[in-house]
């Protein structure tokens, strides 16, 4: 992170920053795929955990890291439905039939929303924060998807095990993304901090709906 934060000062084209953007993404990929044996203990790296701690030095870091951001959610829309259609068709349908799977999985999505929804509440009324806030918060924390999705691609790797870990997981981000985003919109709705949907005007304003009569 460091290191990509300095090559990026000597390059001031959209095109070579970008360049260098994608090249650094691709040795951070190459050096996690290492592995070490030091004084027999087996090293390795995640690959997924390396790009989030390069972003994380990155954008912390550099002062163009918005702007380059920016530039590049323009091409990784592809790339991110590419890895969702991937991880998806990793679910075995068949796992539905497992009732121990299914029971698993629903104790383990039930437990996940108790957790954010009573947890956010509690530290958000700790900080004193706006109540609104602590009423809504846990529930837009719902939805799961992109590192979870890593982690049970990465999963496969332990084993039979790791196959039932990966099932568990897949099903539950089908659940959250099915309902997350729904029940987010209608917190934020709630809270204030999002206008109900309506029609749009050519100014770019939006019209409220009329009322029911």
């Amino acid at each position: 992170g460091l290191l990509f934060t300095l090559c990026e000062k000597y390059f001031h084209s959209r095109s070579k920053r970008m360049a260098v953007s994608v090249t650094f993404v691709m040795l951070t990929v190459a050096f996690s795929c290492l592995k070490f044996n030091i004084f027999g203990v087996h090293v390795g790296f995640s690959s997924l955990l390396a790009c989030m701690m390069l972003g994380t030095v990155f954008c912390n870091m550099c002062e163009v890291s918005e702007e380059l951001m920016e530039r590049a959610d323009r091409w990784t829309a592809p790339i991110l439905i590419l890895f969702f259609v991937i991880s998806g068709a990793e679910l075995e349908l068949s796992v539905f039939l497992d009732w121990a799977v299914v029971v698993v999985g629903i104790v383990y999505i039930a437990s996940r929303c108790i957790g954010k929804y009573y947890g956010a509440g509690i530290s958000s009324r700790m900080m004193k924060c706006d109540p609104n806030i602590v009423k809504y918060l846990g529930i837009t924390l719902f939805p799961q998807a992109g590192v979870a999705l890593g982690m049970a691609i990465k999963a496969i790797e332990l084993g039979p095990d790791g196959a039932i870990v990966r099932n568990i997981t897949l099903f539950a981000v089908l659940i959250y993304e099915i309902v997350g985003p729904f029940l987010t919109k209608v917190a934020l709705t709630k809270a204030g901090d999002i206008q109900e949907e309506g029609r749009t005007s050519a100014r770019g304003t939006q019209i409220p709906k009329k009322a029911k009569v």
